[in-house]
């Protein structure tokens, strides 16, 4: 995108316009496949509804580089269309131009959005989201082929030590879908896993349950799971928190046992805090806004601990993390 400040005659002189040219928002070249990250065309196999409020898009993105669990993509949710016409804003000596944010993008969701991968088949991205605002929403009426352009594989990925044998996954709300791309990655590693998910209520929760109450996404991918809600319409009534809690206090080996988290920052600091107390490992997905995801704007800092003499330093969500361990988290 360019935005150029000009000068044209207007009959009494020279004035300052504001020039708003899009192309380059669209027009972007598309990476080989030899990059471990960039912007590639994606193609919409699937875009359906798992519950209210979230759905379920299936993205084909040939050349798409390798991808971990926890790792994240910026994706557009505005047209392919490039626009056509340059925009032109007067600015006056005595006020500033008034925008109203037709002049970028025609108006659409100009900066792409974060979102967390839920898996990956072969050049397939399985991505589950929430719709909250203008860019989630154009994304629901995103029909099967139509045609975006994606941003990633972006973050760091969850570790998983060689030294656990036994994880639990603590998911809430959106914070659900990174869970499962990492269940199948300790199923390949031999790693018993347990997932623990919740939502406020059963509407909101993301996932199919058999007859015996399990997540039917969970078993597939080799995990015993425990489902939460607020209300206790699912599974049982309450926190997640609830049943982490009896786990840890049932382990044989604390030291052996590693706990991942990704959902509401409040939920996702006790669950470090509980952890931590009882010996396990703890590693946290944290959540900020982001407008790059690749730690130019530097918009999405995190306090983590250190040993300088003030004790903390600035991280940026997107690139250093978002995986943090938990005890090296500076909560407010």
């Amino acid at each position: 995108m360019m935005l150029l400040l000009c000068c044209h005659f207007c009959g009494a002189g020279f004035q300052p316009a504001l020039f708003f040219c899009a192309a380059m928002l669209y027009n972007v070249p598309m990476c080989t496949t030899d990059k471990t990250r960039g912007v590639f065309a994606a193609t919409v196999l699937e875009n359906r509804p798992l519950c209210d409020e979230h759905y379920l898009i299936r993205l084909q993105t040939p050349g798409f580089p390798a991808t971990e669990a926890g790792q994240f993509v910026q994706l557009q949710c505005r047209p392919n269309a490039i626009p056509d016409a340059i925009r032109v804003v007067d600015w006056t000596d005595d006020a500033p131009p008034k925008l109203t944010g037709g002049e970028i993008a025609d108006g659409e969701p100009l900066l792409r959005r974060p979102l967390s991968l839920a898996g990956r088949d072969g050049d397939i991205l399985d991505i589950i989201y929430r719709v909250v605002g203008r860019g989630t929403g154009w994304l629901q009426r995103a029909a099967a082929g139509t045609e975006l352009t994606i941003l990633g594989p972006l973050g760091a990925p969850f570790p998983i030590p060689d030294t656990i044998s036994q994880a639990i996954l603590v998911g809430g709300g959106v914070g659900i879908p990174p869970m499962l791309y990492l269940a199948k990655a300790l199923n390949a590693a031999g790693v018993q896993t347990t997932a623990i998910c919740g939502a406020r209520t059963a509407g909101l929760m993301p996932l199919a349950t058999d007859d015996s109450g399990q997540s039917v996404e969970f078993s597939a991918r080799g995990a015993h799971s425990i489902l939460c809600t607020d209300d206790g319409t699912l599974g049982r009534g309450g926190l997640v928190t609830e049943p982490l809690a009896e786990l840890l206090a049932a382990a044989d080996d604390p030291a052996a046992v590693a706990v991942y988290s990704c959902g509401p920052e409040i939920m996702m600091k006790y669950v470090g805090l509980a952890t931590t107390d009882a010996g396990a490992q703890c590693f946290l997905s944290l959540e900020r806004s982001m407008a790059c995801g690749m730690g130019t704007c530097q918009g999405c800092i995190v306090k983590i601990k250190d040993d300088s003499e003030r004790g903390w330093n600035y991280k940026l969500c997107c690139s250093d993390g978002p995986v943090f361990p938990a005890e090296s988290i500076l909560w407010e």
